[in-house]
């Protein structure tokens, strides 16, 4: 299951871009967002949704991921998790 962290290192590495100032401007947000984003805070889902097409991935998937990572519920988390797996396999 992808997280933030996983999608900025994969946007970064396809865009070639290290700093948190050029990833920010590519994205057209400002640079504290992705600085949070490095320490732990989740994409808001349009966000995570642009950059998951950007990267060619599921989009679905990856805003179910993102759903996971921001949820405190361990239930909430493994529901998500199922899904997704199944989405994968079929």
């Amino acid at each position: 299951m992808i997280t933030t962290l996983e999608l900025l290192n994969r946007f970064c590495e396809l865009k070639q871009v290290h700093s948190t100032r050029e990833v920010a401007k590519l994205l057209g947000i400002g640079h504290a967002t992705v600085q949070n984003w490095r320490n732990g805070k989740t994409m808001s889902d349009d966000l995570a949704c642009e950059v998951a097409e950007i990267l060619g991935l599921d989009v679905d998937l990856t805003l179910l991921a993102i759903l996971a990572e921001r949820s405190k519920n361990q239930r909430t988390i493994e529901v998500i998790e199922r899904v997704i797996e199944d989405k994968k396999r079929a």
